[in-house]
């Protein structure tokens, strides 16, 4: 027998910050990189950038929770109004080295699941 106060919500894309995460930010050089900005706290993206060695576009890291998004005066945008350009973003350890690259390689591109 199964009883509802044995089930529990699971969130596959969230659940992988349940051993802990640490906070950092990210930014994109125009807002059309990012979903044209209109990325907001609670989604959840993929990272890619051009790796320079190929020449070719690439996941870098996939199912990160932007926790906040900022507008270019430096604004957090909390409504649907205006246009996000940089994201505090949670990263797990795993995915610091690889989140890094893809920034000093220049270029981040953000893709909405």
């Amino acid at each position: 027998i199964l009883y509802e106060q044995d089930i529990y919500a699971t969130n596959a894309k969230l659940d992988k910050y349940l051993s802990g995460y640490e906070v950092t930010s990210i930014s994109v050089s125009n807002f059309d990189r990012a979903v044209n900005g209109k990325l907001r706290e609670g989604d959840i993206i993929d990272i890619y950038a051009v790796d320079q060695a190929t020449d070719e576009l690439t996941l870098y890291a996939e199912d990160v929770y932007v926790a906040a998004a900022i507008d270019s005066s430096g604004n957090e945008l909390k409504t649907d109004e205006g246009s996000a350009v940089s994201f505090t973003i949670r990263v797990r350890e795993e995915e610091k080295e690889s989140i890094n690259q893809a920034i000093n390689f220049g270029e981040i591109q953000i893709y909405k699941k």
